[in-house]
């Protein structure tokens, strides 16, 4: 998987399971079932003089067991029908022709590769005195596009490796006839699909022929356009008068679009509307279609002496912010107005409690139910007895509002298939209660079972200040009380939080059943968002699941689309040995929102992440309802960074 969160960096972690290793150290059992993982990073630099090479500096297999583990610099230059490249490499690039390493003239201890110290063994540390050290290798290649062919294109390399050494790391089990090459010289073509699926087709080594395919596509962008905003307004003619006709006949049109009412005051030249939906999270566009939809209101009930319309956003009845417009921007909202004009003249604020004192409220019978089911998939990712291991749930999700502010989430799961009882449960830790590792026994007793049963009180106790208190059932493996506390100063792009957590852990059927272990687990945690790159930074200190302490660094960044990708690692007062394989906790993850794949607004995500292992070290709550992700748009710069006329 690869993910470029720039046009100058690109990551990449894999999975490798040949077919001659042997899983077990003494190669007794396991063959072919030996399973690596890794890390890749890229650096590209591309010149605005158009005839000198782009540059990529690149690291291999940089944390893993260095199976793969190489560094390079490679230069490309784009001709009118052709790419020509060639680079330098170390590492596994130095393989059956290898050279003196320039670095060494500068510094002796670059001209040999030290040997891979013990700590390899336990995987997932980054090899720093490893690196651009030892031996050189060259490689190079050209890339030919086959006129009038539809992309079709013509690849030749020079190819390096010494496949006993490269992916093998001459390991005395390693197959000859797999691993023999009998050219250095591979070839290929590369056909795309589409825009999204591309095609590989080689012969490599001289013996050996190869078919490979890539899915990708740009995520910063819609992938299918929005529908023309068409919204559904009625002239109701109630039949009551004035202010009392103007506000049902709001109520009745905001609602119909699922932009739902909760209180209005109009008074003078000003309208004042406050507004909660969880259809939309760009509140930007949002706002604009309940003004737009309010501005026709007005002139149904003949107030067109009215300027100002100010829209109040709500989650969980918390303010989050307000934006004001001018009415004469919605005479024709579909118009190709400005969107210079509009941003100029709107006005972007703090929330309050403001709306609650309005004048027309309309009553709420709490408490309010919202329900939803359907199938889902649930997966367990990396496993070396087998990559993947999944299943095939039935899901019921409800929320009960009591008030605004006090909500129950409640989740409740039915197995209909999966192959858990296939995997071998082996515990890799004896050091440190198995607060995450014992995740396997809890996937093979899930039968009908609870998910989550958590009764959240939110409130902003004083300005800029927001707060949470949590009762019940937070996860799969933990319930018990507690509660957060965030300070997220409206015009700052940093925050302080935080939070702490008492715990018991679940008893493996999933039910209201608990074991003994409990613990005391909470984190101080500082936010930091950088509008300009969408860059996030989130680092935490604090006392983990397993009563171990110590510190998580996390950095994303989130495109204007909403497209965010990341890493995490957490390290605490646990050696590398007591933790076990992969030294210490790490991970990765991707949020895509789904309404790029759309032609509506929709404020859902797909959430995917990934440790490269489940180990008990460095483990936190997975906590539902976090109140950094309530109030979302609850910062300036959040909201202003969403102006997009596209989205409208």
């Amino acid at each position: 998987m690869t993910v470029s969160p720039f046009n100058w960096l690109e990551a990449s972690y894999f999975y490798y399971r040949p077919d001659d290793l042997y899983w077990s150290d003494f190669y007794v059992i396991g063959k072919g079932d030996y399973l690596d993982k890794g890390f890749n990073i890229k650096f590209t630099y591309s010149p605005k003089n158009s005839n000198m090479p782009k540059i990529a500096l690149g690291l291999d297999d940089f944390a893993g067991t260095g199976y793969f583990a190489k560094e390079y610099v490679v230069l490309t230059k784009q001709l009118e029908n052709m790419n020509i490249s060639f680079g330098t490499g170390w590492g596994k690039f130095a393989g059956d022709s290898s050279y003196k390493n320039p670095l060494s003239y500068l510094k002796d201890s670059f001209e040999a590769r030290p040997a891979l110290s013990e700590k390899l063994e336990l995987g997932g540390v980054p090899l720093y005195d490893t690196w651009f050290r030892g031996p050189i290798g060259f490689f190079g290649g050209i890339e030919l596009y086959v006129p009038k062919a539809n992309g079709l294109k013509l690849k030749l390399e020079y190819d390096p490796f010494n496949y006993f050494d490269f992916s093998a790391g001459n390991r005395f089990d390693a197959d000859p006839l797999i691993r023999s090459k009998d050219s250095d010289i591979n070839i290929g073509l590369s056909y795309p699909v589409n825009e999204f699926i591309n095609l590989q087709a080689s012969f490599i080594k001289g013996n050996t022929f190869n078919f490979s395919f890539t899915i990708g596509t740009n995520l910063n962008k819609k992938i299918k356009k929005n529908k023309n905003f068409k919204p559904i307004i009625n002239n109701n003619n109630f039949g009551y008068n004035g202010k009392k006709e103007f506000y049902r006949d709001l109520l009745d049109n905001l609602n119909r679009n699922n932009l739902f009412l909760q209180t209005a005051n109009i008074k003078n030249q000003d309208l004042k509307i406050a507004i909660q939906s969880d259809n939309y999270r760009n509140h930007i566009a949002q706002s604009s279609r309940a003004a737009f939809i309010a501005k026709n209101v007005l002139d149904f009930n003949n107030l067109n002496d009215v300027e100002v319309i100010e829209i109040t956003n709500i989650n969980v009845g918390l303010e989050l912010n307000k934006i004001s417009y001018r009415s004469s921007n919605f005479e024709d909202f579909n118009k190709n107005i400005p969107i210079e004009l509009i941003r100029k003249t709107t006005e972007i604020s703090q929330g309050s409690k403001e709306y609650l004192n309005n004048e027309f409220v309309p009553k709420v019978n709490f408490p309010q139910v919202f329900t939803s089911y359907g199938p889902i998939i649930i997966n367990h990712i990396g496993s070396p007895d087998r990559f993947y291991y999944g299943g095939l749930e039935f899901e019921h999700n409800s929320e009960i509002q009591f008030t605004r502010n006090l909500i129950l989430n409640t989740k409740l799961n039915a197995s209909i298939s999966n192959n858990f009882d296939e995997k071998y449960y082996r515990p890799e830790s004896d050091y440190l209660h198995h607060v995450r590792s014992d995740i396997l026994k809890y996937l093979q007793s899930q039968k009908n079972y609870i998910t989550q049963m958590q009764l959240d009180y939110i409130w902003s106790p004083y300005k800029n200040m927001y707060a949470k208190a949590s009762i019940g059932i937070f996860e799969k493996m933990y319930g018990g009380i507690g509660g957060e506390v965030l300070y997220k100063p409206f015009d700052s792009n940093f925050s302080f939080g935080v939070e702490l957590h008492s715990v018991k852990q679940r008893a493996f059927e999933q039910k209201l059943h608990f074991l003994d272990y409990r613990t005391n687990t909470g984190h101080i945690n500082f936010n930091y968002y950088h509008p300009k790159t969408g860059l996030h930074l989130k680092t935490s200190y604090g006392k983990y699941l397993a009563k171990d302490k110590g510190f998580t660094f996390d950095l994303s960044r989130q495109t204007q689309s909403g497209f965010r990708a990341g890493f995490f690692f957490s390290r605490t007062n646990i050696t590398y040995e007591q933790f076990g394989e992969g030294s210490f906790d790490k991970g990765f993850y991707i949020q895509i929102p789904l309404d790029l794949f759309t032609r509506s607004h929709n404020g859902d995500f797909y959430n995917f992440k990934i440790k490269t292992l489940t180990r008990d070290g460095g483990a936190k709550l997975n906590l539902a309802n976090d109140i950094f992700g309530l109030i979302n748009n609850s910062n300036r710069s959040s909201i202003d960074n969403k102006w997009n006329w596209n989205e409208y």
